[in-house]
């Protein structure tokens, strides 16, 4: 016997083809916000914004983003602990991923004696 305060759980299966691929231009414009916004967010961080640049390759599915910066904000952008670039990689991968594109965030490595 069951009372009357029970819910009833439906679920849709959208696998069916229900839902539309995004065409080709949808996700170049997708790549090209998501390297704005990053490079955005880092000059948001750094000292010193001119010297930042964002390039990006596409793959299939997945985008790596490329970012250059003075060897001397690299500190700035890792942050304590490599916090800004977990925080910013998390920020670009989560926008990214709305879309269905995987999202990878490179920094150059800077040989600390060469950035003297």
């Amino acid at each position: 016997m069951t009372s009357g305060n029970e819910a009833k759980v439906s679920r849709e299966n959208h696998s069916s083809g229900a839902h539309e691929s995004i065409d080709e231009k949808e996700i170049e414009k997708s790549r090209e916000r998501g390297r704005a916004f990053l490079c955005e967010m880092v000059c948001e961080v750094v000292d010193r914004p001119d010297d930042v640049s964002v390039s990006y390759t596409a793959g299939d599915r997945t985008t790596v983003y490329k970012v250059n910066c003075h060897p001397k904000n690299l500190g700035q952008l890792i942050g304590s602990k490599g916090k800004n670039i977990s925080g910013i990689r998390a920020v670009i991968s989560a926008m990214m991923a709305r879309r269905g594109i995987r999202a990878i965030v490179e920094i150059p490595y800077i040989d600390p004696r060469a950035a003297e």
